[in-house]
């Protein structure tokens, strides 16, 4: 059993100590402190990844609205390996970089 990189024979020693140093009287107390801090540490650590969450999702929304309001030309072939469609006019697939199909010069179609 590994807690932590930590097996059950160091965790036993580690117990053992701690009944040693602080005693059996404290013991208990310190244990209690101990989960309360731990419990303290976890829940600031939720609340930064949340907000590192948001943060990126708000990111994210924001060059969403940035590529609609500069006109960027959704629309262009389909990828062959993903079926993304990506921009007019890209060379590669945005979301697994495959070569797309050469965009044609200014007024050329295709046959």
């Amino acid at each position: 059993m590994d807690l932590f990189g930590i097996g059950l024979g160091e965790l036993l020693l580690i117990l053992v100590l701690a009944l040693v140093v602080i005693g059996p009287e404290r013991l208990p107390e310190v244990a209690r402190q101990l989960g309360r801090m731990l419990a303290e540490l976890r829940r600031e650590a939720d609340q930064l990844t949340a907000e590192f969450q948001r943060s990126l999702e708000l990111a994210a929304q924001e060059r969403r609205e940035q590529r609609r309001a500069a006109g960027s030309m959704p629309g262009g072939p389909p990828c062959p390996s993903c079926g993304f469609q990506g921009d007019a006019g890209a060379r590669f697939c945005a979301r697994c970089g495959a070569a797309l199909a050469a965009p044609l010069p200014e007024g050329e179609r295709r046959t």
